[in-house]
């Protein structure tokens, strides 16, 4: 049921109960009380009761008595009703009903802790309310509360026939977002990216979008002066994290190590270059409201070298051939994710995290939203050659049997023509005594042979290697250093 009582600085708010009946009955036959409102037949206790039973009591509702706090002296009543669980909304009301405490601020501040109270205890993520145009300091209250006008009612017929304008106004939860961003070599570019970012989520509130932000920044032990660029973004906003990385662990360990700290609804990772626009997030976030559990940005033009794009390439073919990828879904370092996929991805602890191969096998619902890429405007790509074939061994290594079944499936091949080719050898003689045997196609077929057997060993090996490291447990990433954890 929730809290019983909850305290302001003037007020406190305490669940109505049936002892309250003939105190609500008074209240709603108050003039000025029941001018507020469309129904305005006269309040019965049986009325009362009725409500107690069918709303209260299942649920449907859920009431609060205004006390002032020194005297505890009940002034009012705050309710929510037709509550919708799967909507996650109801409507919000009010009255005070002591004609003394009108005036002194007990419906803003009532409408506060109710509205607190409605998202954080009932789980709501919008509350709607109609007031009468003309009731300019009940909209003042609520406005002070958070609620905007969204809409006007025109000629509401109240139960004594009189017509009246209201509007329509309502309160969302702002939704976190949680921005995480693996940093290597971005003390230069870090602080414009961490500032486009702060001033989409002001556009997107701007816009009516109740959307807020926390941004995690994580070191992955860069040798430059990237961690005190972190140290001082986070000491001048409290919605930034920092975490700092013992040693270089990888992007995808970085993104993991990121993963642990975050707290909203939806988490969106992005480059610390400024190459992935985070003025098109609201892109990725459209798409997750429509219904995807992932989204990840497409590129029309790239804007990396040659050597980078080849890489994304292969990378996405590899992830297509090994791990099922949708061959018309495109995948990228700049994506968003609800928070259920991503608590699914923090359960993998093994030491070679794959966060595409962590995406594949815990959703289907993954979508593409097209958004620009741009020009890199300072330094280099932290990824090597040697970077890149760690990433794409990682890949299909980690989370696909399909190179041991290929394996298994050349040895088979390369057997089967080893035989037919002896086979070939002896008809060849007998058909031909004088036929020489060559000493040079024998040792070629031997070398080849020895080499593919070796590779396939090799292979082998890297997984056996790789349980055996798993098993010791080695971690995923170490973390030296924390700043605004706590906050």
């Amino acid at each position: 049921m929730g809290k019983t009582r909850i305290e302001g600085e003037k007020i406190v708010l305490r669940r109505m109960e049936y002892e309250d009946t003939d105190r609500i009955v008074r209240w709603r036959n108050n003039g000025r009380v029941r001018s507020h409102f469309i129904y305005r037949e006269r309040f019965t206790p049986q009325g009362h009761r009725h409500w107690m039973e069918t709303m209260t009591g299942t649920g449907k509702a859920v009431q609060f008595i205004i006390c002032e706090k020194d005297s505890m002296r009940p002034v009012g009543s705050v309710y929510f009703r037709d509550i919708d669980r799967e909507k996650k909304e109801a409507e919000y009301g009010i009255f005070v009903g002591e004609d003394d405490a009108v005036g002194k601020g007990y419906g803003t501040e009532a409408a506060k802790l109710a509205v607190g109270y409605a998202f954080s205890e009932l789980g709501l993520r919008r509350l709607i309310l109609r007031v009468f145009t003309d009731n300019g300091a009940a909209m003042k209250s609520y406005e002070n509360a958070g609620f905007v006008k969204k809409s006007i009612l025109k000629d509401v017929e109240c139960s004594d026939g009189e017509r009246k304008d209201m509007f329509l106004m309502s309160v969302e939860k702002e939704k976190l977002i949680s921005f995480v961003i693996p940093c290597y070599r971005s003390e230069r570019t870090l602080p414009k990216v961490v500032k486009e970012i702060k001033e989409t989520v002001h556009a997107w509130k701007e816009q009516g979008k109740a959307y807020d932000y926390e941004i995690i920044l994580v070191n992955d032990c860069s040798p430059d002066d990237t961690f005190s660029v972190i140290r001082k973004l986070c000491g001048e906003d409290k919605k930034i994290k920092g975490v700092s990385l013992a040693k270089n662990f990888g992007q995808h360990a970085a993104l993991m190590a990121g993963f642990h700290q975050v707290k909203g609804e939806v988490v969106i990772c992005l480059d610390d270059d400024g190459q992935t626009p985070a003025d098109e997030a609201g892109k990725l976030l459209e798409q997750i409201e429509k219904g995807s559990d992932v989204v990840y940005a497409r590129y029309d033009h790239k804007k990396h070298s040659l050597f980078r794009n080849f890489g994304s390439r292969v990378n996405e073919e590899m992830a297509r051939i090994m791990l099922g990828k949708p061959k018309d879904l495109y995948v990228s370092s700049y994506f968003a994710a609800k928070r259920f996929v991503v608590e699914e991805m923090k359960k993998y602890t093994n030491a070679y995290p794959y966060v595409i191969g962590l995406v594949l096998r815990t959703t289907k619902r993954i979508s593409n939203v097209t958004v620009c890429h741009r020009e890199r405007e300072i330094g280099n790509s932290g990824y090597t050659f040697g970077k890149l074939f760690a990433l794409w061994f990682n890949g299909f290594t980690a989370f696909s049997v399909k190179p041991l079944r290929l394996a298994t499936a050349m040895g088979c091949l390369f057997s089967v023509a080893g035989f037919l080719y002896g086979f070939y050898t002896v008809i060849k003689r007998l058909v031909n005594p004088d036929v020489p045997m060559g000493f040079s196609s024998l040792m070629a077929a031997i070398v080849f042979m020895d080499g593919m057997t070796m590779m396939m060993l090799g292979l082998v090996g890297e997984y056996i290697g790789r349980m055996y490291i798993s098993m010791n447990n080695s971690p995923q990433f170490v973390i030296r250093e924390t700043v605004n954890e706590d906050v």
